[in-house]
């Protein structure tokens, strides 16, 4: 008798995360991915946010919030998109945060801030040093935006540091940049 009591205690507090709970999410995360990727990126959002109001344990937050930013990404809705990414900055592992920051530097570009997105590129290098080729790219945007704002100098510089020691084709690109934009 107690063992089957105890049995059907584990079983119904178990129940909300064992498979009923994975497949009942697992389907609809699928069905959201493929209307992504067709291209059906309203649908898709809609279907990303039922998710993200249904916790689950099996797809994080973070990836639900860049899946949506991604989807008004494409549509243009730039606005949307960087709230979404930024919700999705806050609940993401450090490794996952500076192409996320980065995207929200390019989102603020497209809505014609460039100090502020050149402020947003540089939390890369501030805060995620050690992220390779993100770093780099952050600093030839923050270059390109402070070039276009017109303070040659500091472009200079950015594009300096995002050319490194110029061992790249990239590298090189951006330290003639550096060098052009000083010419200007």
């Amino acid at each position: 008798m107690k063992k089957s009591l105890l049995l059907a205690y584990l079983i119904l507090l178990l129940l909300p995360y064992g498979p009923s709970h994975a497949s009942g999410d697992g389907p609809e995360y699928s069905k959201a991915n493929k209307l992504y990727a067709e291209g059906r990126y309203p649908e898709a959002i809609v279907l990303y946010k039922a998710l993200l109001s249904a916790p689950s344990r099996s797809i994080s937050s973070s990836a639900l919030h860049t899946r949506i930013a991604d989807g008004y990404f494409q549509l243009g809705d730039y606005r949307n998109a960087l709230t979404a990414y930024r919700s999705a900055l806050k609940e993401q592992k450090q490794s996952e945060r500076p192409q996320t920051q980065y995207w929200i530097g390019f989102c603020v570009v497209l809505l014609g801030k460039d100090a502020e997105a050149a402020d947003e590129f540089l939390k890369i290098p501030q805060l995620y040093p050690d992220s390779g080729m993100w770093v780099s790219t952050a600093y030839y945007w923050a270059g390109r935006m402070c070039e276009r704002m017109g303070k040659k100098e500091r472009a200079a510089e950015y594009f300096r540091k995002a050319g490194g020691s110029g061992a790249s084709a990239q590298g090189r690109f951006a330290l003639k940049k550096a060098e052009a934009v000083k010419g200007k």
